[in-house]
């Protein structure tokens, strides 16, 4: 069909709709490119010159005038809420590089600008995250079109500009890239997203061919952090989320002087009706750390862009430099443990040093009268499997946080132990098999047989479902590796034995940090290894959490 697409005027907006005509084009359609004139040039993010509302504004009166079938947005352009009710995204197409880069004179990378180079920002998440690195640098508010941004960067004015690495290549400068920048982008950057009447039927089929569920799944849990902190694309925050079998999801909200900073990265599996639910999990992590005395109203109304000397803090949980807590590595997702631990003073820092892969597996669950689930990770190798689990089978769930899980995918859990996972606590839930109870446990190869060993002592038929594996990553970011290294952490709890030996493969044991299991058999693993146990669990749930912190605490004289 013959499709009006709807622009704004800018180089950059006609770049991008150049794009999404090709592809449009490619499967079958006519397209003609339809410039809609705004009364803002680009957007700008600072303070004093946020302009994303009326350009979307100005695209849908554009779009309900007739003028065009479909508009094009940058996906940072759009509100966060109030989304009107006679229009809809009809297509996300897959992501573009999401990443910021910085554009200097000289051509030298961040690290080589001379002291007080003068370089211009958009937007207070460049600018935190970057003075963070470079804290003796200039940093100059640039508001205008992404071209008059480039321009800028000439002697006698700008050393340098931090911009997406999206616009520079749409712009054809990718030449001009000096260094694609460590820092967390804004959330939905790279994003295009493609508008259009709700009852446009033939148009939102006719999108539907570059619609990436992917994109669309990542973008809304990045926008739901903003919206769970209540604050707007005009604050120092960043997201990111990426799906490798689970969605992670990182974010962090920044001081703007580039002092301090939270940091949280959670992975869960994530259906397209729960990625907003993702999003507001990381923002009330993210709240649990005080995050939001960096993006109070008052604090961004007074942003001061001359840089000052000072020192650039942790890229992981933020403190003052006299916080003097026992600081722990957990190497799993962000959950009740984590939660747990920080509520008896400790100071946590979550990172993933493993990730499921699917394994050959063949459905066992058909005709089961229970089904258990032990962990969240179990319900993204179901999901990506296309498997359900099958009516009228019982469900338990191991621990809270799994729970969750499941009963986001729709499922009613009849079974689980509060708090923390325990094979233990969730066996002695179980009531005495009558007759013949078939029960099935989809999970990873590594899972331990102590569950389906009380299950069978009580009397049902237990089948274990091998769907998955726990794999140690390929590598680990490069920030993790140089804080291991630099002796970060006091001591780091190893929750299962397959985490226990990522470990030691992956990590690499360290004298100085003290080592904790959560069970005897994660303990087994690391003696095996060589590795000293400092203290193992006592039990599995919150009095365990509250030992292992007083014996820490002790030992760091820390009370």
């Amino acid at each position: 069909m013959k499709l009006r697409l709807g622009v704004r005027g800018s180089a950059l907006a006609l770049a991008r709709s150049e794009y999404v005509a090709g592809r449009l084009r490619d499967a079958g359609h006519e397209v003609e490119v339809v410039q809609v004139t705004t009364e803002a040039a680009d957007a700008s993010h600072m303070a004093d010159g946020y302009s994303v509302l009326s350009f979307a504004a100005e695209l849908r009166d554009a779009l309900r005038d007739g003028k065009c079938d479909v508009v094009v947005h940058s996906h940072k352009d759009l509100p966060l809420s109030n989304y009107p009710e006679d229009l809809t995204i009809a297509a996300v197409p897959k992501r573009g590089d999401h990443r910021d880069v910085l554009v200097s004179l000289s051509g030298h990378p961040l690290a080589a600008l001379p002291r007080k180079s003068r370089v211009g920002v958009s937007a207070l998440r460049r600018m935190a995250q970057v003075r963070a690195l470079r804290p003796d640098l200039t940093f100059v508010e640039v508001g205008g079109t992404a071209e008059e941004r480039f321009r800028r960067v000439e002697p006698g004015d700008l050393d340098a500009i931090v911009i997406s690495a999206i616009a520079a290549k749409s712009l054809g400068h990718e030449d001009r890239i000096a260094e694609y920048l460590p820092i967390l982008p804004a959330p939905g950057q790279g994003v295009l997203a493609l508008e259009c009447p709700r009852d446009a039927a033939d148009v939102i089929e006719a999108l539907s061919v570059i619609d990436d569920i992917e994109t669309r799944i990542c973008v809304e849990a990045e926008r739901a952090v903003l919206t769970g902190l209540h604050t707007t694309y005009l604050a120092p925050v960043g997201a990111i989320a990426s799906r490798r079998g689970v969605l992670g999801l990182k974010a962090g909200v920044f001081s703007v002087d580039g002092t301090k900073r939270v940091v949280l990265e959670i992975g869960l599996p994530t259906s397209h009706l729960h990625a907003e639910r993702t999003g507001h999990n990381v923002a009330n992590a993210l709240l649990q750390r005080r995050a939001d005395r960096f993006i109070a109203p008052e604090v961004l109304a007074n942003v001061d862009l001359n840089a000052e000397q000072v020192d650039p803090e942790s890229m992981f949980v933020e403190s003052a430099a006299d916080d003097d807590r026992v600081r722990v590595l957990l190497p799993r997702l962000e959950g009740r443990l984590a939660t747990s631990l920080r509520s008896n003073g400790l100071r946590v820092d979550c990172v993933t040093i493993q990730e499921g892969k699917l394994v050959a597996a063949d459905n066992l669950m058909r005709g089961a009268d229970w089904v258990v689930i032990p962990s969240g990770q179990t319900m993204w190798a179901l999901r990506e499997r296309g498997w359900d689990i099958p009516d009228g089978a019982k469900v338990a769930a191991m621990g809270t946080t799994t729970q969750q899980i499941v009963e986001e995918a729709g499922y009613t859990v009849t079974l689980c132990p509060e708090g923390t996972a325990s094979s233990q606590r969730l066996v002695e839930m179980f009531p005495p098999a009558e007759g013949d109870q078939r029960v099935v446990i989809p999970g990873p190869r590594q899972l331990s047989t102590k569950l389906e060993q009380g299950l069978r002592d009580k009397g049902y038929a237990v089948e274990r479902n091998e769907i998955y594996s726990m794999e140690d990553v390929a590598e680990i970011e490069p920030e993790l590796r140089a804080k291991w290294d630099a002796g970060t952490w006091d001591a780091i709890l190893l929750s299962q034995p397959s985490t226990a030996e990522a470990y030691i493969n992956v990590l690499g044991n360290r004298d100085d940090v003290l080592a904790l299991a959560w069970d005897d058999e994660t303990a087994s693993v690391l003696e095996a290894a060589g590795v000293p146990v400092f203290e193992t669990a006592k039990s599995k749930d919150v009095y365990g959490v509250a030992a292992l912190a007083r014996a820490l605490k002790g030992k760091f004289n820390r009370e």
